[in-house]
């Protein structure tokens, strides 16, 4: 009850929003690379192998992923498991399902131009990197697909931008093996996300530090 009433409230729901808004761009920008129809980002390459396998939506497979990398992240990097991953868990999936779909029926394959197609590609990779960012920065627990770099960063104290990549690659070869769709949104997304990421990252964790800590001191 003592740590219930030492919660900076203002910290918390600014936290809990700029988690929220991440989940949103991060799958707004699956949606974009799924509906651009130039290739997906790596992790997605990841997903739609596993879809072409288990015939299973998007955002199904994202859900079922997502559990399962919470889990590893209960046993691994607990620090970083938090309402935010919860947050992630429940509505990334649906949300990749919903925006792919208002992708495809609002600029149709067959209809749009290339030119059309590499903007959507380029918003994509754009609201990818920024939503993975601010999942991070609120530290009020990891989306399930950072945990990735994440682990790997605290394991090798490498950047985040580079464990990014190696994560990015790893996701992309075994995604590929199971069939998912590669094109050139795949390969700018291995080399740019990283970057994209770990701009955002540290000005994002700038503000979120002003706001103070989750639990003002006795």
């Amino acid at each position: 009850m003592d740590k219930f009433k030492r919660i900076n409230w203002r910290a918390l729901w600014i936290r809990c929003g700029i988690s929220i808004i991440g989940t949103i761009l991060s799958s707004f920008g699956v949606g974009c690379y799924y509906g651009c129809g130039l290739g997906t980002d790596p992790i997605s390459v990841f997903v739609d192998g596993l879809h072409n396998v288990c015939h299973l939506s998007y955002g199904q497979i994202s859900t079922i992923c997502n559990v399962i990398l919470t889990v590893l992240i209960f046993l691994l990097e607990r620090k970083h498991l938090g309402i935010g991953t919860i947050i992630g868990v429940f509505l990334g999936g649906p949300l990749i399902d919903v925006f792919e779909t208002l992708i495809r029926t609002n600029f149709p394959l067959s209809e749009i131009s290339l030119l059309t197609k590499i903007l959507i590609l380029l918003i994509g990779l754009l609201t990818t990197g920024i939503g993975y960012a601010l999942c991070i920065a609120c530290k009020m627990g990891i989306g399930c697909f950072q945990f990735v770099p994440i682990w790997l960063t605290d394991v090798t104290k490498l950047d985040i931008k580079y464990t990014q990549m190696i994560s990015d690659g790893v996701f992309f070869l075994i995604g590929l093996i199971m069939g998912g769709v590669i094109g050139i949104g795949t390969i700018v997304g291995v080399f740019a996300t990283g970057y994209i990421l770990s701009y955002v990252l540290v000005r994002t964790e700038r503000y979120v530090d002003r706001q103070g800590e989750l639990f003002l001191s006795n």
